[in-house]
């Protein structure tokens, strides 16, 4: 039997934050922080997503489910496809503040990607006004796992990548085997051929997660997996590398 959701930490002055998400382990990581931040409010949920986009590793029937469990709304701000990415994002974010009063937008980024020169929810806030929360920012990777395990959270692998996984690790519980087995990744050499070991929080992409359960989740969402997707010629996929994403369906009422 699920306890009680934990009161939110609010203190008596606090700013209306809104969780940048994408229904992963780092979000999930994220909103528990600013949860327990005393200067902090949360309210809502934001999924920044461009336009017609197959979210694959974190489906959106999923993320609303999750939302419906939080007991918090979950907004989607849409990128146009044709228009220019970092306006678009500053533009959602300037509505975020009029329409629902967001000061800070929490997320849970870990570290720059790819040819970024700073963190992209700092950057593009500051030319909205808004602030942001980053409490995962430089954390140490393997600590922030350990975490998850010891609050609890269930967590599946949505999304695996080779190298460094196979189909068998879709849908897979992230929990201290599979920990083990990731350690042992990361601890490996980079191999003749370039690629790098594991990066164990997945910063490189290498793998994403779905949470069905944690501290703050009213009721566990119950899913039935299918047979893992594979996929192929898509941006970003390197010749030879294969990608396997979640398949699944609602499983019955228990």
């Amino acid at each position: 039997r699920k306890m009680p959701q934990e009161v939110q930490a609010v203190g008596p002055v606090a700013s209306t934050t809104a969780i940048s998400w994408t229904g992963g382990k780092d979000c999930n990581l994220a909103l528990i922080k600013a949860w327990r931040e005393p200067t902090l409010r949360v309210t809502m949920l934001v999924v920044f997503r461009p336009e017609n986009a197959v979210f694959r590793a974190h489906p959106l029937e999923l993320m609303e489910a999750q939302a419906l469990s939080l007991g918090l709304p979950l907004q989607h701000v849409v990128i146009p496809k044709d228009a220019d990415y970092k306006e678009s994002y500053v533009s959602g974010m300037k509505k975020l503040k009029e329409e629902h009063g967001i000061e800070v937008i929490a997320t849970g980024d870990m570290d720059l990607v790819g040819t970024m020169a700073r963190n992209w929810i700092e950057e593009c806030g500051e030319a909205a006004g808004i602030r942001a929360f980053l409490p995962l920012w430089k954390a140490e990777r393997a600590e922030c796992l350990r975490t998850l395990l010891d609050e609890r959270f269930s967590l599946v692998f949505s999304c695996v990548k080779s190298p460094w996984f196979d189909a068998s690790w879709i849908g897979r519980a992230l929990d201290a085997s599979s920990f083990a087995e990731m350690e042992a990744k990361a601890a490996e050499k980079a191999s003749d051929n370039g690629d790098k070991p594991l990066d164990l929080g997945g910063e490189r992409g290498e793998y994403h997660t779905m949470c069905l359960d944690g501290p703050l989740y009213a009721s566990p969402l119950r899913i039935a997996l299918k047979e893992a997707a594979e996929l192929s010629g898509e941006c970003g996929q390197k010749e030879g590398e294969r990608w396997w994403t979640i398949q699944w369906a609602w499983a019955p009422a228990p």
